[in-house]
């Protein structure tokens, strides 16, 4: 009984470390986020955010992070026409279209600019 305990509380704190880091990657999504800057926005060390968000999650924080931006960058695209696709990059702190390029590929299967016209087409 103890160990189940343990385990909801564990989960409970997970919960709230995802939702406090998507919070804060929503609100500095056009900045460089680190593991440290994570760390420090849930009060907790390096190592404990780390080993809390690893023991319930498939991805790395930095995938998280990522996947978080290019989900977020994926929805610009497809509605802010007007910008370039450098623009959305820098925009969501990338340095360069070309890294921009291939998270947003490893992630959504395709670069941006087919993404973009995929979206369009379906309007």
């Amino acid at each position: 009984m103890n160990k189940r305990l343990d385990w909801r509380e564990d989960m409970d704190e997970y919960i709230r470390l995802v939702n406090k880091t998507e919070d804060y990657i929503e609100s500095h999504l056009s900045e460089k986020i680190s593991l440290d800057d994570l760390a420090n926005h849930a009060n907790m060390s390096k190592y404990h955010f780390h080993r809390i968000f690893s023991k319930y999650n498939d991805e790395t924080v930095k995938q998280f992070v990522t996947r978080i931006k290019v989900e977020r960058a994926g929805i610009f695209l497809a509605v802010r026409n007007d910008l370039s696709i450098t623009d959305i990059a820098l925009q969501y702190g990338y340095n360069d279209a070309s890294t921009f390029n291939k998270a947003f590929k490893k992630y959504l299967g395709m670069s941006p600019l087919e993404y973009r016209k995929a979206r369009n087409d379906k309007k």
